[in-house]
């Protein structure tokens, strides 16, 4: 099966900026910006303080209270895969005063594989996209392979020896190690967990040879040197870990390119003047310096500033892109 790049449809990556660059700073009329907000907003975190999206939330909420001239507070709801924090959204008055810093797990995946979950990933509105960026196979520092090559190698040779750990069973993590198998012609155990932290860990215990995670999950691990990046998922390679080659390199996986991402999210129905100002402060919000500091830091693409249809559209592309492997997982 050939798998297109998500991120070469509907629009390139360079035309996507500059379509967001022409429309989602136009200035809002005085009616709607006196109106909204009128009382304090949340921010849903459908994950446990402290982790990368956590702190990538409050870096945003901080810049969205400056813009808003209300407090922006962050509420985090783990549990059921993020999806407590979706339904909690989904519940909430259409007013814009209730925000979802939505991943691509709780999103997309997870109501893709399951239904019975009440929501599905066209559920909410999507304002704008918060950051975009890669995922980095990790394994122990000795273990025989360097590359993506060379790791499907050794896994062709000892079909189902090998296991790699996500964060849960739906997690992007779980659907891109499926989707490697897949392409790769390999077999390997899923082996889920509650976090990435404990996925780093048992990498490099032994008890998993591969990690799936965000770079800003194990880049700490990899300056340590207490593990080794395999592969990075983005087609060209990452400055902060430029050694590392990318899954395009590889023969096995050549022309794949895929990435996590989290968009700002709203309730259904929400006035479109309200909308519109929302995405107007977000977009202001991701050019701030604290934000661009961290993005650095943490190894995301640079800022890919969107209109709600485009947020909307790229979305639809992605469900077009995983629906073939989600398929075939099943929910817990």
């Amino acid at each position: 099966m050939k798998y297109p790049s998500p991120l070469a449809a509907p629009f390139t990556r360079r035309k996507f900026v500059t379509l967001a660059g022409a429309t989602a700073l136009i200035p809002l009329g005085a009616g709607a910006q006196a109106t909204f907000p009128s009382r304090p907003m949340s921010l849903l975190v459908p994950f446990t303080a402290g982790g990368p999206s956590d702190v990538g939330a409050r870096v945003i909420a901080t810049e969205l209270t400056r813009l808003l001239g209300q407090p922006v507070v962050l509420e985090n709801l783990p549990g059921a895969s993020g999806a407590l924090a979706v339904q909690k959204l989904l519940r909430a008055p259409a007013d814009g005063h209730t925000l979802l810093y939505g991943g691509m797990s709780e999103s997309l995946l997870v109501p893709m594989i399951n239904p019975a979950l009440g929501y599905r990933p066209d559920s909410m509105l999507p304002l704008s996209m918060i950051t975009t960026g890669p995922v980095v196979v990790i394994a122990k520092p000795d273990f025989p392979a360097n590359s993506m090559d060379e790791l499907v190698a050794l896994a062709r040779k000892n079909p189902g020896k090998f296991s790699y750990g996500s964060g849960g069973i739906g997690s992007f993590a779980h659907v891109m190690g499926e989707l490697v198998s897949q392409r790769a012609g390999i077999s390997m155990v899923h082996v889920p967990y509650k976090g990435g932290p404990q996925i780093v860990t048992d990498v490099m215990g032994g008890q998993i040879e591969f990690g799936i995670n965000t770079l800003a999950g194990v880049a700490q691990a990899i300056a340590a040197r207490q593990v080794k990046a395999i592969a990075v998922s983005s087609r060209e390679r990452v400055p902060t870990i430029k050694d590392v080659p990318t899954f395009h390199e590889s023969t096995a996986l050549k022309g794949l390119e895929m990435g996590v991402w989290a968009f700002a999210f709203t309730t259904p129905g929400t006035p479109a003047p309200v909308v519109a100002r929302l995405n107007q402060a977000i977009n202001t919000a991701l050019m701030a310096p604290a934000v661009q500091a961290h993005r650095v830091r943490v190894g995301a693409d640079l800022p890919v500033l969107t209109t709600p249809e485009q947020s909307r559209a790229y979305i639809a592309a992605q469900q077009q892109f995983y629906e073939p492997v989600t398929r075939g997982i099943k929910p817990e």
